[in-house]
């Protein structure tokens, strides 16, 4: 963050010189404030979209990616991923469940997700797809809509996984791995 600062007061200070450099040698007079105003202006918007990161190419939190690739295993303290422009590789194979209900909302915005169950986790998913799809472990899925699906195991009097998928322009595979 101090270097963007940096770089922008230097900026600042070059264009201070060179207007006043152009203004007495040659009597041209460019408006460097206004240019300078409008960079600044553009530069606030470029940091409000992107967040505190910016000008990062891709970053990634503990539940979330973005423009990059990640592997994740069991489920953040937040019980969400999100995958915007980017892949998050979920595997839920070796989730203990702790509570009647372990909730977790996978979402893919222009990315894509995919989640990998273990065959012995009971499992009921609520998906919804908008401009995108989500492939459910009996492959059914679609691009546009709401489907439902529960694990053959799934009992709603004992403990289970409530997946919630939300695919928006993008996609998430919801799948048991080969044996």
């Amino acid at each position: 963050m101090k270097m963007v600062w940096g770089l922008f007061g230097g900026m600042f200070i070059i264009l201070i010189g060179l207007s006043i450099i152009l203004n007495v040698i040659f009597k041209v007079n460019i408006p460097f404030f206004r240019i300078l105003f409008g960079l600044f202006i553009i530069f606030l918007g470029i940091k409000i979209i992107f967040g505190g990161c910016w000008p990062c190419k891709s970053w990634q939190t503990k539940k979330d990616v973005v423009f990059e690739e990640t592997a994740f295993s069991g489920i953040p303290a937040e019980r969400e991923y999100n995958a915007i422009f980017g892949k998050a590789d979920i595997d839920l194979t070796n989730l203990t469940l702790t509570e009647p209900v372990t909730h977790l909302k996978v979402t893919a915005i222009f990315g894509s997700a995919e989640i990998k169950l273990g065959r012995e986790l009971p499992v009921k998913i609520n998906s919804d797809a908008v401009f995108g799809g989500v492939q459910l472990p009996d492959r059914s899925g679609g691009g546009f809509g709401s489907l439902s699906w529960n694990s053959g195991n799934f009992n709603e009097n004992e403990k289970y996984l409530d997946l919630k998928a939300e695919a928006i322009f993008g996609s998430i595979r919801v799948f048991y791995p080969q044996r």
